[in-house]
């Protein structure tokens, strides 16, 4: 019995130091991912040789509808890349390219070296060593149709993956976070943390983008922070 509530009091213990806020809607991390799948899945997509004649239309099959004119975006971008040429109506009487989006998403793939807290899937721990990591897996393969509906050819199915994790130490130490997402930078976080906040916020709306290109129109940054003194937060 004495076991037991040592157990439990440890338990408790632990998730009083480990709060977890919940988010209703997907986070921008989990969009990330979903989205670097299905981008890196898209890039590996073979054509037939058929579609370099002619005029095809795009159609689009997936469970969820979430991501889907992202995906049809891409997929327009690589085909007009592979040299395909594209139609945007639908209504068109066309060859169809159909892109089966068999799965495409997040999962949480945690391990830990300790006790995972009852009722938390594995997301909390009294633990020695705890790896809570987020993967986007996204899988695609194409139909190749006529206009009148016999199909042509069906396509390998290819995969994308992406990853995001935090890794902690003796419950404290940590998180320590590791991506292979291009545009998140995971490294110097204590320092972000430690740097006065109102600061860090003033530099990132007062430095302007650099760009290397007078093709580009860029607003000027400096005439519309100039009105910042009469917006109140």
């Amino acid at each position: 019995m004495r076991i037991l509530t040592i157990v439990f009091l440890s338990v408790l213990l632990a998730a009083c130091f480990n709060p977890k806020m919940m988010v209703d809607n997907r986070t921008a991390i989990e969009q990330e991912l979903t989205r670097g799948a299905i981008f890196r899945a898209i890039n590996q997509l073979p054509i037939i040789k058929e579609t370099l004649d002619g005029r095809w239309k795009i159609e689009l099959a997936s469970a969820d509808k979430t991501d889907d004119s992202w995906t049809r975006s891409l997929l327009r971008q690589h085909f007009v890349k592979l040299g395909v040429d594209i139609s945007t109506k639908a209504a068109d009487n066309l060859p169809v390219i159909e892109a089966v989006v068999q799965f495409a998403g997040t999962d949480i793939d945690s391990f830990i070296l300790g006790v995972a807290i009852p009722g938390t899937m594995g997301a909390s721990s009294i633990s020695f060593y705890h790896d809570d990591g987020q993967r986007g897996r996204a899988r695609i393969y194409l139909n190749f149709w006529t206009p009148e509906g016999k199909l042509l050819a069906i396509s390998p199915a290819v995969s994308g993956e992406t990853h995001f994790t935090d890794i902690t130490f003796l419950i404290f130490i940590g998180p320590f976070s590791f991506t292979d997402l291009d545009d998140v930078h995971t490294y110097g976080r204590l320092f972000e943390h430690l740097e006065d906040k109102y600061d860090r916020s003033a530099r990132v709306l007062t430095e302007p983008s650099e760009t290397t290109s007078e093709a580009w129109i860029t607003p000027d940054t400096k005439k519309a922070h100039s009105w910042s003194k009469y917006i109140h937060y």
